[in-house]
């Protein structure tokens, strides 16, 4: 079973370990996901943190969204990082409606990623490197 909260100082090493060994975020530093304006659930399992997702607001009252970003702690550990994203996101979506934003949108270069989530989490591309979801009423 999948369970998430938020992130804690006692995280900070493992959260800095990852972003070192990632080829994608080796330049993004562990402050980005402590920053103010921001909330980062750490999800995990019973054998440990799986990843990090950081919001953050974007845009209006009207059309407010939820900017993403994840740092898994294993990219190679694929089974592990589905399993998180297909229990965690549905709960993050929920939450998400309840306190009035329309949707998400996150940037990705990473094809089997992006692939994933618009298949099976019901996201759009919306550019090159730009996925989007729009939540339902």
């Amino acid at each position: 079973m999948v369970t998430n909260r938020l992130i804690t100082e006692n995280d900070y090493t493992t959260l800095a370990d990852s972003l070192i060994s990632d080829e994608y975020h080796r330049e993004t530093s562990p402050e980005f996901f402590y920053e103010e304006g921001s909330v980062c659930l750490v999800y995990e399992d019973s054998n440990g943190p799986i990843c990090f997702v950081r919001g953050q607001a974007f845009g209006v009252e009207s059309c407010k969204f939820i900017q993403l970003d994840i740092q898994y702690i294993n990219n190679m550990d694929a089974k592990r990082n589905m399993k998180a994203m297909l229990e965690g996101f549905p709960e993050l979506e929920a939450k998400a409606k309840d306190n009035g934003f329309t949707g998400f949108f996150f940037s990705s270069e990473v094809p089997l990623l992006r692939k994933f989530c618009v298949k099976r989490l019901g996201f759009e591309e919306f550019s090159e490197s730009v996925l989007v979801k729009r939540l339902r009423e």
